[in-house]
């Protein structure tokens, strides 16, 4: 088989084969899809089984991220953010202002040495926020060089994967002697944020969201050939794409979709495997050092103010472990963190909260590189 097409394949059906693999109870609770996603894609960059493709996996990312931004925002139910709980909900602010904080300061301290560190904490204020894809999104809208773009994202897996295992091991026992215990009853059960009627699905029930995505993505790059007379313009397709997304995510016309959630998180998957395979930790180790620095005092200072204004507004460990988890990893990893914790009725406000700070990530991002361009470049 040509090496092209078994790309191509591993692309499109490994997302699925995770999916069937993360169903078992031996797995699930600590190895998550989006875990093997990039686990298979890093392995096969780094470990060159098969020759691959850079231009396929470029564009995989940038269509699967598209695809996903919608089909997510659809999902998370506009109306029902008014619903979460005023703990989880303060300590996920508390969370994003972090992140602000932690990314800017980290821009001033290095300013000396890089350039454009208005840009790379506007698009760490991405993932810290709401995960990786908003990295790659706001990257390209803020026309990062795409080695910039990858060396970071190669330096947050690195990162990201070490503040996962603390809180998946050592971090609940440490901080319980830091933050008060959980204590909200009024907090209902996990529930998947689709109704328990789409729990079955053909083929054909994706049809309507993934057609109205696609007709989202033609209206976005329509607006923009017409009021900017080209394609050039990233920033301005980002966020007409997530505020579209979020104008139907708030209609009506989005109760009508069914398994959107599931579909954004296949394309997530898709990108995840794609990313993976653009991440050479070999390019760390040669040219990512610094970025792996930069990468490395932004997250610690973000994680250590949300610990501290966790610990000033008296937000409990639970809440802050689900928070933090929801805006720097993403709704996926919302489940394997509450299982550890062995706390279910924060999955709901955990997804439902990762899905907010996915639509605000891009805006954010996107904000603070040019405040910070503009105010100290």
């Amino acid at each position: 088989m040509p090496p092209f097409l078994l790309q191509l394949l591993i692309l499109v059906f490994f997302p699925f084969v995770s999916r069937r693999v993360g169903r078992f109870p031996a797995i699930r609770d600590w190895l998550s899809p989006v875990v093997l996603c990039y686990a298979i894609g890093i392995l096969l960059r780094n470990f060159p089984l098969i020759p691959l493709n850079e231009h396929l996996s470029n564009t995989a990312t940038e269509v699967s991220v598209a695809m996903a931004i919608p089909l997510l925002l659809y999902s998370s139910a506009g109306n029902d953010w008014l619903k979460i709980g005023k703990t989880a909900f303060w300590s996920f602010f508390l969370c994003v202002l972090s992140g602000l904080l932690g990314t800017m300061i980290t821009a001033l301290v290095f300013s000396g040495s890089f350039s454009d560190s208005w840009r790379l904490s506007g698009m760490l204020v991405g993932i810290y926020t709401g995960g990786i894809p908003n990295l790659h999104a706001i990257g390209l809208a803020l026309e990062a060089p795409k080695e910039t773009i990858l060396l970071l994202n190669a330096s947050d897996i690195f990162l990201g994967g070490i503040y996962l295992l603390l809180l998946s091991s050592v971090a609940p026992g440490l901080l319980a002697k830091l933050l008060k215990p959980f204590r909200n009853p009024q907090l209902m059960e996990h529930q998947e944020p689709e109704d328990e009627e789409h729990t079955n699905l053909q083929w054909q029930d994706y049809l309507p969201g993934i057609l109205a995505t696609v007709l989202i993505i033609g209206m976005t790059m329509g607006l923009t050939k017409l009021i900017w007379g080209n394609l050039q313009q990233s920033t301005f397709i980002i966020l007409t794409l997530t505020t579209l997304s979020l104008v139907v995510s708030f209609s009506p016309l989005s109760r009508r979709f069914k398994g959107t959630y599931r579909a954004g998180e296949y394309f997530l998957l898709i990108f995840s495997v794609a990313l993976g395979m653009l991440a050479d930790f070999g390019s760390i180790l040669e040219k990512g050092t610094p970025l792996l620095k930069y990468s490395a005092v932004a997250l610690c200072s973000s994680i250590l103010l949300h610990l501290l204004f966790a610990r000033l507004f008296r937000i409990d460990r639970d809440t802050f472990i689900i928070t933090s988890t929801a805006a720097i990893f993403g709704p996926a990893f919302i489940g394997p963190i509450a299982s550890t914790l062995n706390n279910r009725k924060l999955i709901l406000p955990g997804i439902t909260l990762a899905l907010l700070g996915f639509a605000m990530g891009n805006y954010l991002g996107i904000g603070l590189a040019r405040v910070l361009q503009w105010a100290f470049y």
